[in-house]
């Protein structure tokens, strides 16, 4: 009986190290199994953003149109400048208005991918004044399926005319940006017959923000 035991022992003995090396064996296949990590790359968006001015008298009228999708929030402001940047300081040296939004309104793109009309009055007390509009897509603005579209913070914005970065706290935020200028009355910031495109302060570009020939481009 005790032969028996003896045998038995011995025998089992012998089978460990066969066994733990089948036991690894078998947790390496399950390592070489194991699936690979995808590696999701962001799609990229180029984006078409084309406001325009019409002055009608006391007026100052923006629509547009873009390549995004219905229910984008375009945003219109209207800035002065100071009185001592004159219609040649404005065009030759790309002097800034003043940090002051005279006037703000949000407008939605229409499904035929159109904007607007988003109108400004102007008073007669500010014939004499120049002014700068500007229109701009902010990401941070827009509705969950814009979001996804551009990226949270416009990260997936590319290639794109008008595109700004600014700085929203440890953040960059790209936004689409372009902008026209007004100038006073006398100045022809009273009537336009045709749509003026605005500009996107680009190198290149074929008009000026107050809508003459680009001399210097």
């Amino acid at each position: 009986m005790r032969s028996k035991w003896l045998v038995l022992t011995i025998l089992i003995l012998c089978m460990l190290p066969i066994l733990a090396g089948c036991k690894l064996v078998a947790f390496e296949g399950v390592k070489e199994k194991e699936p690979k990590k995808k590696e999701t790359t962001a799609k990229e968006v180029m984006v078409d953003f084309n406001p325009n001015l019409v002055l009608l008298g006391s007026k100052m009228v923006v629509r547009g149109e873009t390549s995004l999708p219905e229910g984008t929030v375009v945003t219109v402001q209207i800035k002065p400048f100071s009185d001592s940047d004159d219609y040649l300081r404005i065009v030759n040296s790309g002097a800034e208005p003043l940090d002051e939004i005279k006037g703000e309104k949000d407008v939605k793109v229409e499904e035929t991918k159109e904007f607007g009309p988003v109108a400004f009055p102007r008073a007669v007390s500010e014939q004499d004044k120049r002014f700068r509009i500007e229109a701009f897509v902010d990401p941070r603005k827009q509705p969950e399926e814009i979001q996804k579209l551009l990226g949270s913070n416009g990260e997936r914005i590319k290639d794109s005319r008008g595109m700004k970065t600014v700085e929203d706290g440890d953040a960059e935020v790209v936004i689409l940006r372009k902008y026209t200028d007004v100038m006073t009355y006398e100045e022809g910031g009273f009537q336009t017959n045709d749509p003026r495109p605005f500009v996107a302060g680009e190198k290149g570009e074929e008009i000026t923000s107050t809508g003459g020939p680009n001399l210097k481009k």
